[in-house]
């Protein structure tokens, strides 16, 4: 009799045990496969972004979710968190130094869906600065002649009429930019017309 009763407790126990792993075995069943992705380059600029994308096993976009990531040098690690938008992809800008990283991205899954994770090494290049463009502007003209020719400055003007008309020459600077002369017998262009 004391036997039987053993084997009865025995039963009961392994029973117990079944019962207690099939329930914590039908949470998993239930849940949906997941897959998340870097869609970033190997190689990245400093300042560039990596992107990751978040799916079920239908190929279909898990919205909402925390992801984390943790980025690598190889001595230090890092750990962000972001979140997926509607189409199941998050955005982490990296500000990195160049240098090599070991990417992991980690899913912990809801009541819905079972957690994955996906690594990539990436390499980030030093971008260089760009040289410095010096554009040169056309100096601007305070005159012109009566031919079309441009003069920069008030003391050219006054070198010209002086050496073309003589000095002491009585002109203006016209509204067109034109030198005009003020002299009788001169017409505007400086030509002699005649008293």
């Amino acid at each position: 009799m004391e036997r039987d009763k053993i084997i009865i407790i025995a039963l009961i126990a392994i029973i117990a045990i079944l019962l207690v792993s099939i329930i914590a075995i039908m949470p998993n069943i239930m849940k949906k496969d997941t897959q998340v992705t870097i869609n970033s380059n190997s190689t990245l600029n400093e300042g560039d972004s990596i992107k990751i994308r978040l799916i079920d096993e239908n190929g279909v976009a898990i919205a909402n979710q925390n992801v984390n990531i943790s980025i690598n040098n190889g001595t230090v690690t890092d750990y962000h968190s972001i979140t997926t938008d509607n189409q199941g992809i998050g955005k982490l800008e990296l500000d990195k130094k160049a240098g090599s990283y070991d990417v992991c991205v980690i899913y912990s899954g809801n009541d819905n869906y079972k957690g994955c994770n996906a690594t990539k090494m990436i390499k980030i290049e030093e971008v260089a600065e760009a040289e410095p463009t010096y554009t040169q502007s056309a100096p601007t003209a305070y005159a012109y002649k009566s031919d079309g020719t441009p003069m920069y400055s008030q003391s050219e003007v006054d070198r010209y009429m002086s050496q073309k008309y003589g000095p002491g020459t009585n002109y203006h600077i016209g509204s067109n930019g034109y030198v005009d002369m003020d002299e009788p017998g001169f017409d505007n262009a400086g030509n002699w017309i005649g008293y």
